[in-house]
């Protein structure tokens, strides 16, 4: 049997195996890869209390200063001891004294006067008593004088008597008329000369006065407890009227005059007031204390020394009511009391004059408020604000948001956060939401349980 042609089978056979083999499309899938996650900074949003602070500085001054200027002149014959500048004196402490001889011998020379005048004035009053007893006895003598005039007249008119001796009366009569009208001149004169002696004393006392006043110029006391903080006098040197000898600092109280910008007081007065507080509202330069005590806002002054931060209470008491030309900046008067008071425990120093200090204004905590920190806020192309979040799964999201008023470096929220959520502080490139986050959590707080 011829099995030849058989042969080209298997060729065949072969072909089609590995053109089939050639041709088949492998079915079996790749695995798919790995989904990539993105390490982002998280930070829980949580409701807490919301403080808005404002900062400003200036120089510590005292509240009241005085100087002691000569209302006298003479020579100084006596100075407190240990008066220098930088000593502290009590109020009432005699400062210095100016030479008293010339005001004590003008207090003599008055008092000398005062004497003379009131002697002058008693032998006046003497006189006058005197004049009028003289007075009521001429006056009886010329009553006798009339009655014997009238009785010589009608001698006469009945041809008894002579008219010599009828004139003779009559010129008896006429002298003690001259007589009496004399002393009622004196005694009309009296009252003028009594108010000329009793000017001239009121003169004289004046002038005793005048000299007892310079002698009070001339001990120069102290009005309050204080610091000397000049000393223009030294023992033994004539001052004249009007020279200033010493200044003294108050030392009950300081001032300080904070510049801050009008600005940073908004956020505190809206956080303390809330609701209460609107744009309406006109911060009147007569009411602002009002405001800010109604706000609840302090002020607390502290100062850096020697790598210590001393820190003193401070009580707001008045606008600078002008706004700095350079800056635009509103000084506003803080005082702090009893300044050279030094506490020890709590490594407080005296607060000296003169001292740069930093005065930090602060309103009451707002309960249950929201804020995210500036640099997690984004915008949108319409200008909305919004922030990335993490959800439940940890995959990318964004809230739209409500902001307030911007406090240090937070912002409040008003809407759109509820507190919970975990807030993605960094910046995702790209942004694509629902993509996977590895939440590394910000120092001091944690994402929540299963994220």
């Amino acid at each position: 049997m011829n099995l030849r042609p058989l042969l080209i089978i298997p060729p065949i056979i072969l072909g089609f195996i590995g053109f089939k083999m050639m041709t088949q499309q492998d079915q079996t899938l790749p695995p798919p890869p790995a989904e990539s996650h993105l390490a982002v900074r998280v930070s829980a949003v949580v409701p807490h209390e919301v403080s808005a602070t404002a900062v400003g500085y200036g120089r510590a001054e005292p509240v009241r200063d005085w100087s002691a200027i000569s209302e006298v002149q003479g020579r100084i014959v006596m100075l407190a001891d240990g008066l220098a500048v930088g000593s502290f004196v009590d109020a009432g402490t005699v400062l210095a004294e100016i030479d008293r001889t010339d005001y004590e011998l003008s207090r003599q020379k008055s008092l000398a006067n005062i004497a003379a005048a009131e002697a002058q004035l008693a032998e006046l009053e003497r006189q006058e008593v005197n004049s009028r007893a003289s007075l009521e006895v001429e006056q009886r003598i010329l009553a006798v004088a009339q009655a014997e005039y009238d009785r010589i007249a009608s001698l006469v008119g009945r041809g008894t008597s002579t008219q010599a001796t009828l004139d003779s009366t009559q010129k008896v009569l006429l002298a003690q008329t001259n007589a009496v009208t004399k002393l009622e001149n004196t005694l009309a004169l009296y009252p003028s000369q009594r108010e000329t002696l009793e000017a001239t004393l009121a003169v004289r006392r004046a002038e005793l006065a005048e000299a007892e006043r310079s002698l009070e110029k001339a001990t120069i006391l102290a009005p309050f407890r204080g610091r000397i903080s000049a000393m223009n006098v030294e023992t033994g040197q004539f001052v004249r009227t009007g020279d200033t000898l010493l200044t003294m600092d108050d030392t009950a109280a300081v001032e300080i005059t904070a510049e801050v910008q009008p600005s940073e007081f908004v956020p505190m007065v809206t956080v303390a007031l809330g609701d209460r507080f609107t744009s309406d509202t006109v911060v009147d330069v007569t009411k602002a204390i009002e405001i800010f005590t109604e706000a609840g806002i302090t002020a607390q002054v502290s100062m850096q020394i020697a790598g210590i931060s001393a820190h003193w209470p401070a009580e707001i008491v008045r606008l600078r009511g002008t706004m700095d030309s350079e800056t635009g900046t509103l000084g506003i008067v803080v005082r702090v009391k009893d300044p050279m008071v030094s506490q020890r425990q709590i490594n407080r120093p005296p607060l000296n004059v003169g001292a740069f200090v930093t005065v930090t204004f602060s309103s009451q905590p707002h309960p249950d408020g929201l804020t995210v920190p500036r640099r997690a806020l984004r915008y949108a192309d319409d200008g909305a604000p919004f922030v990335y979040v993490a959800d439940g799964e940890s995959r990318l999201d964004t809230r739209k948001i409500e902001t307030g008023q911007v406090i240090g470096e937070n912002v409040m929220v008003l809407g759109g956060l509820e507190g919970g959520e975990m807030l993605v502080l960094t910046d995702p490139r790209p942004p694509v939401i629902g993509m996977k986050l590895d939440l590394v959590p910000v120092e001091g707080d944690s994402p929540a349980e299963g994220e």
